[in-house]
């Protein structure tokens, strides 16, 4: 596996010499950087104790850093086509203990009334400082053709087949290979004013060498639709899936649903009222102690003003979860309150930026010696920006705390992932 992975860098670099050789600067597209990523978590105590730590041990293992790294990077897109039907990106990086290289290919061509897109991404990384293990050198690859065919003036059909696999340089307990198949067909539909609708039935197949239990069969359906009306839009989600791990008595399968809306109103031409809903329902085949069957009802109703490509909207946010069938109790039937802070700003070509704050506190209808209610406060935030002509950065941050009437049980993650870059 090294050597095919080494073969990928290698083939990446050639690519980004001849590119800059053959093609003007106007195909070619070559940028420099470095990226920060941090990832810490604090965990519950309780939970280490039960976990057959000891005291010292588990006060010592509170708080874990995953992430703490600082990379060097360079990336090349180059179209060598004009009429860009081809496009070609290479990526690599290096920290002090890892490289990887990426490869994309993105390609679409249009023949009478067909349309046939193709790409392809090839990911490798590995460890050259200290001793690898398990999961840290790996190759991955997708590969995705899809062809559409138009029916009339807004309806179309397409059918697209996509395989993606992962290959560990070594594997362990929870690090296995795996390879993954997939078809989908569907039809899209344009209505006035751009709304769009889109329904797909899906078929995938994974299969996993060194563990039978994680093989599985899915399949179902999912839509989407995207529409606007004299004063607002409104966005619609929903995914229906069966999912078949093939084992005796049915033992992991389920039924999913997920229904996605969100809708926005303008009240005037400064201020606007906007609500989401995030619906689950899960129904497992069998019934043990692991998997329960459960729904999950979110809601979040804000109001908000925006101008000058600047939205700022505050309100209230709640989420429901209840179980259905846990015969150890309903330890995770929940419900959540809180007040919602977004701060959204976008400028063409210049900056893209979303802020979002949830603070609130979950009540557990039942608790327990390792679950209790508690406050929290969750924050994500994703900045993608131009600072000075081809100078460009971007940051994604979440975290999150929890604070519990048992100082011991608090806990935090923390996730940050930055970039700045110069494209020459």
């Amino acid at each position: 596996m090294r050597d095919s992975g080494l073969w990928i860098f290698i083939f990446c670099i050639i690519l980004n010499g001849a590119a800059t050789t053959t093609v003007f600067s106007s195909d070619l597209d070559f940028a420099v950087g470095v990226g920060y990523e941090f990832i810490s978590q604090e965990f519950f105590l309780d939970s280490l104790i039960e976990s057959g730590q000891d005291s010292l041990a588990a006060t010592s293992a509170l708080k874990t850093t995953y992430l703490d790294d600082i990379r060097g990077q360079l990336s090349l897109k180059y179209s060598p086509l004009k009429d860009r039907r081809l496009l070609l990106q290479t990526h690599y990086e290096q920290s002090s203990e890892f490289v990887r290289a990426k490869f994309v290919t993105d390609f679409h061509s249009i023949t009478g009334r067909h349309r046939l897109d193709f790409s392809s991404e090839f990911d490798w990384r590995g460890r050259y400082a200290k001793t690898a293990e398990a999961g840290d050198d790996y190759l991955t690859g997708q590969v995705r053709g899809k062809l559409t065919l138009p029916l009339n003036g807004s309806m179309s059909a397409r059918w697209q087949i996509q395989a993606d696999f992962v290959n560990f340089d070594s594997t362990s307990t929870f690090i296995y290979n795996s390879y993954r198949i997939g078809i989908k067909a569907g039809l899209g539909k344009f209505f006035a004013g751009f709304s769009m609708l889109d329904l797909d039935l899906f078929v995938h197949t994974r299969q996993v060498p060194d563990s039978t239990q994680l093989n599985y069969l899915s399949f179902g359906a999912q839509g989407a639709y995207m529409g606007f009306y004299e004063k607002g839009d409104f966005d619609m989600f929903w995914w229906v899936e069966r999912k078949d791990y093939r084992q005796p008595d049915d033992e992991g399968d389920y039924w999913r649903l997920e229904l996605d809306c969100r809708n926005k109103t303008q009240l005037s031409d400064k201020y606007f009222c906007s609500q989401d809903v995030d619906f689950e329902l899960n129904i497992f085949s069998s019934s043990d102690p692991i998997t329960y069957d459960y729904t999950r009802l979110g809601l979040t109703i804000l109001l908000g003003r925006e101008k000058d490509g600047l939205e700022l909207a505050l309100g209230l946010d709640f989420e429901y979860q209840n179980e259905l069938n846990n015969e150890l109790g309903s330890t995770d039937t929940y419900f959540e309150s809180g007040l919602a802070a977004e701060i959204g700003f976008i400028r063409f070509d210049q900056a893209f930026c979303s802020l979002e704050s949830s603070l609130g506190c979950r009540t557990l209808k039942s608790e327990s010696d390792l679950q209790t209610g508690f406050a929290f406060e969750r924050f994500n935030l994703i900045t993608d920006c131009k600072l000075l002509g081809s100078l460009n950065f971007n940051i994604l941050l979440s975290a999150e705390w929890e604070w519990h009437s048992n100082s011991e049980e608090n806990s935090q993650i923390f996730l940050l992932s930055s970039g700045l870059s110069y494209n020459l």
